[in-house]
């Protein structure tokens, strides 16, 4: 609070101040006209003056005493995340500075003792949520190898079917782990220089079955080998959620399709462009892409999409101090990029 808030907060006892002063001076006036003697212009002007030099006297020192307060109130109400400033505040002057201070330290105390609650209640649930992970990775694991050895030419149709489905369950299950340990990427996380074109034969490794079901096939488009810095595991689930996406959007569409991943390192930035054939982003959806549940006008036409892997995309490349942008393709499919800066990751922004 500056003086000028200050004295205007304070307008209504300097209206009953000067009101009191002209009473009292009239009073005393009425009562010396009663008795025949008269007090000049210039001598209730004086007093007027006075009264007005000992107010604002006054007022200053006022301010003054209780400047150091009205500062770290300030500083309080600036603190976006740390409360800590509060347990700072001082004593207080007066008593209405004192009450203050013991309602925002009461404030304090509740919201740390609820903070500390959830904080503990967030814990037990995310060591739920990576234990049944856990588990459940295992059974989908074993389910996924029993099917591909009892596949054969009479059953092939309809195993491959559950093979599907089981990989999508698979998947799903990745994408919860994922979110979970989002919340403590800080533990979580190893930043080494890899090379991007072995991420990429992983992911499309791990993808090859779907890949080779709907006859798209991928080509990795690089000049030389290039090395980024980031996480191997957190940067392969990014890759991974385009690649299933692309696949996703690229089955529908007739005829032999291709993923095109492209590499190109510039000056100060390596790109990373995913590039697939398939029904492409609506321009009303583009800027949306990365919101949260948002599954857009072609994501509604099949029951896989959740709004999430994209979100989660964007997180992860935020944490790790990469940019991702999507664009829709001219001619048909859409495209992703991933932008690994040079010399800036999380340990060096």
């Amino acid at each position: 609070m500056n003086f000028k808030e200050f004295i205007k907060d304070r307008t209504s006892y300097i209206i009953i101040y000067g009101l009191s002063t002209a009473v009292a001076i009239i009073i005393m006036n009425l009562t010396l006209i009663i008795n025949r003697v008269y007090i000049s212009k210039t001598n209730i002007l004086y007093a007027f003056l006075i009264s007005a030099i000992l107010l604002i006297v006054f007022l200053m020192y006022d301010y003054y005493k209780n400047k150091r307060f009205y500062n770290q109130l300030n500083l309080i109400l600036k603190a976006e995340e740390d409360l800590d400033s509060i347990l700072n505040l001082g004593r207080g002057n007066t008593a209405e500075e004192k009450l203050f201070r013991k309602i925002l330290l009461n404030v304090y105390r509740l919201s740390e003792n609820k903070t500390v609650k959830y904080e503990k209640q967030h814990k037990e649930y995310i060591y739920f949520v990576n234990q049944w992970v856990h588990q459940m990775k295992t059974p989908v694991s074993v389910i996924n190898l029993t099917l591909q050895d009892e596949i054969n030419e009479e059953n092939k149709g309809v195993f491959e079917s559950i093979l599907e489905e089981n990989e999508k369950l698979q998947h799903g299950i990745d994408m919860m782990l994922y979110n979970a340990r989002l919340n403590e990427f800080n533990l979580d996380f190893n930043v080494e220089e890899l090379s991007i074109t072995k991420v990429l034969r992983q992911v499309i490794n791990y993808n090859k079955k779907s890949l080779i079901r709907y006859h798209i096939f991928p080509r990795i488009i690089e000049e030389e080998e290039v090395l980024v810095e980031t996480d191997r595991k957190w940067i392969k689930f990014v890759i991974n959620q385009i690649v299933i996406n692309a696949i996703k959007y690229s089955k529908t569409e007739k005829g032999d399709k291709h993923i095109t991943f492209e590499v190109k390192e510039e000056k100060s930035k390596i790109i990373l462009k995913i590039v697939d054939e398939g029904i492409g982003i609506p321009k009303e959806d583009i800027n949306r892409v990365f919101d949260a549940f948002f599954t857009g006008k072609n994501g509604r036409k099949t029951d896989e999409s959740t709004g999430m892997g994209m979100y989660l995309s964007k997180k992860i490349c935020g944490e790790l101090g990469h940019d991702i942008f999507a664009e829709t393709n001219k001619v048909k499919g859409a495209s992703f990029s991933i932008v690994f800066y040079k010399g800036k990751n999380i340990f060096k922004l």
